[in-house]
């Protein structure tokens, strides 16, 4: 009995190895199942990165409650868990980067917030302590989450917020930014193997394309690293070279880092850097946003995702999304989603409509409350504004593009999109470093500033954004 026992173990585990390893094409929907089925008018607001540290929805200010109200009026709002909370003083785990006091979870909720992403890379800052804390308080204040979990299953899987005009679902996912993201990842229960708690992460592979002449180079110089290997007992392998499949080049000792490059095709730019989704995680990503469309009335697919479309920007300032990002958001529309927010970015993107849906490249940061610094607010260090972190809080890249942010207001009647309205936010840019993250509404001059940028950012999909007062306009036809 015990041998039969083992061999049907066996067996199961492979089967259950087999499904998460296989590439397969998803079912069709039965056709009632794919249109959005929210009853009658509904509006889903969408902001980006929730970087925020201490309670704000009190505060009497009527910019920042305007904002505010915004999220209320909406039937669902949504955005990004952008690091980790926990009652401080009583809190046993490590006490690391983005860590925000336990009050924020009903604070969200009291400003509106009903769903957020929590796959994103401050997901593990104060380890599998802080991760399990945020959850319980985002649970106990109402707020429903997605991307993170105790196992692979858990953090992949939908999550369902029920409104009185149907149920939305929430599936969401990281793409590490370095190979030491890696950790972040939680990994498959299969039968009682596995099982490491993390997020729902969307690995890949990159390749920066170069012109020829650049191919050459970097061949010659791989060459003459590659003469020294007689020097050495033992000399690691490295393929060869081809301008149209590669050259990886030497980078590191231990070829963790090593980037891979090969020469330009047909309307291809130098520095443009190719990412290759892995097959595994996406099929699983679209086997779940899939999945939710049949459970749910309403489907988000919620992507954290930094990568750059050029190795000449800066990463977490990049204007334009890389083409995997676009492949990932049109697939994600076609498996089922009814909309894609985008985060990762600290600053605008554009938006594309495919096929009537909205897809936010980028929202930017509707908290941003970086310079609350554990070191500050525990008394280990002296308030100091040439201190990186406060630097980065207020005037990252030179430049306060991060200090500025977007509430989009998708709008349907009927299962149908019909315009989104975009409401400039800014991040107390001009005011002292209390307020400093808050969000609150643009004045005239400014937000028309942030909407005309956001305006150019989106003319590669054709999107037109018209600009009435303080507000931007996309109307759907």
């Amino acid at each position: 009995m015990r041998i039969a026992k083992l061999i049907i173990g066996s067996v199961t585990l492979a089967l259950v190895a087999m499904s998460l390893h296989a590439q397969t094409d998803l079912l069709p929907l039965n056709e009632r199942n794919r249109a959005m089925s929210m009853a009658g008018e509904f509006t889903f607001a969408s902001v980006g990165d929730l970087m925020i540290r201490r309670p704000a929805s009190q505060l009497a200010d009527p910019e920042v409650q305007a904002v505010f109200d915004l999220l209320r009026n909406a039937d669902l709002a949504m955005g990004n868990m952008e690091g980790e909370l926990a009652n401080i003083k009583e809190f046993d785990g490590p006490m690391n980067g983005f860590v925000g006091t336990h009050e924020v979870a009903t604070d969200l909720k009291a400003m509106g917030i009903d769903m957020v992403n929590r796959a994103q890379n401050h997901l593990l800052d104060s380890e599998f302590a802080g991760m399990y804390s945020t959850n319980a308080l985002l649970d106990e204040a109402g707020i429903i989450h997605a991307g993170s979990g105790k196992n692979l299953q858990e953090a992949a899987a939908p999550a369902f917020y029920e409104t009185t005009k149907g149920r939305a679902a929430l599936v969401g996912t990281h793409a590490p930014i370095w190979p030491e993201h890696n950790r972040l990842a939680a990994t498959p229960l299969i039968g009682n193997l596995g099982g490491r708690p993390g997020l729902n992460m969307l690995n890949y592979s990159e390749t920066i394309l170069v012109s020829q002449d650049q191919f050459d180079a970097l061949e010659q110089v791989r060459e003459g690293f590659l003469r020294q290997r007689e020097n050495y007992d033992n000399p690691r392998p490295f393929a060869n070279a081809s301008a149209s499949t590669g050259i990886n080049f030497p980078a590191s000792s231990s070829g963790r880092n090593n980037p891979n490059y090969r020469t330009v095709r047909d309307g291809e730019i130098p520095g443009t850097v190719v990412y290759d989704m892995s097959d595994i995680d996406l099929n699983r990503i679209l086997r779940n946003i899939r999945n939710a469309r049949q459970l749910g009335d309403f489907v988000i697919a919620a992507a954290h995702i930094h990568q750059s479309r050029s190795i000449v920007e800066t990463q977490h300032l990049s204007t334009r999304p890389p083409a995997f990002y676009e492949e990932l958001a049109r697939k994600a529309i076609d498996a089922g989603a009814d909309a894609f927010v985008g985060t990762g970015v600290q600053t605008l993107r554009g938006i594309e409509i495919y096929n009537g849906k909205p897809i936010f490249y980028g929202l930017g940061e509707f908290f941003r409350e970086a310079q609350w610094e554990l070191e500050l607010a525990l008394g280990i260090a002296d308030a100091n504004s040439n201190r990186r972190m406060q630097q980065f809080a207020r005037n990252f890249g030179g430049s306060t593009q991060s200090l500025e942010s977007l509430v989009a207001i998708s709008h349907y009647e009927d299962g149908e999109l019909t315009e989104v309205r975009l409401y400039p936010t800014e991040l107390g840019i001009d005011g002292p470093d209390s307020r400093l993250g808050i969000p609150r509404m643009a004045d005239l001059q400014h937000a028309q500033q942030i909407l005309e940028r956001v305006e150019r950012l989106s003319d590669e999909w054709g999107t037109e954004i018209d600009i009435e007062g303080s507000v931007g306009i996309i109307r759907v036809n």
